[in-house]
């Protein structure tokens, strides 16, 4: 007989346990509360019919949500959370000053280039004219 068995099972089905009372905590966490029963409508007591107000939505799994008429605090962010966003922020700064230099850089050569190309045509047709004329 090995002596080890016996210490295992204990362990195991306390292991077990656990998940499972895990498990049954969460589903009642999980749970929402029921909807109120709709009121009997307005149609049916000889009135024209209006829209029943929306239910609330659920909150979303593991978010706290402050009750009405209360103010929720919001806690202080991680400093390594509040560099990494400030980061960031300057990041999209940089990259859109970089953006619009570029396209400014990228509009002056065109018109440099066009106007090159403007004084070249100048200049051909002065120097054709000139090897023209001496032709008498």
């Amino acid at each position: 007989m090995d002596l080890k068995q016996p210490a295992r099972l204990p362990k195991i089905v306390g292991a077990i346990a656990a998940g499972l009372a895990g498990l049954t905590c969460a589903a009642a966490i999980a749970q929402t509360p029921a909807s109120p029963a709709t009121p009997a409508t307005p149609a049916t007591q000889g009135m024209p019919a209006t829209p029943a107000t929306p239910a609330v939505p659920a909150a979303a799994a593991g978010s706290q949500s402050a009750s009405p008429g209360m103010t929720q605090v919001q806690p202080p962010k991680d400093p390594l959370v509040e560099r990494r966003e400030a980061r960031q922020k300057a990041s999209a700064e940089y990259k859109a000053k970089k953006k619009a230099a570029k396209g400014e850089y990228k509009q002056d050569v065109s018109a440099a280039k066009q106007e090159r190309k403007v004084e070249n045509k100048a200049a051909d047709a002065v120097a054709k004219d000139q090897m023209a004329a001496p032709k008498q």
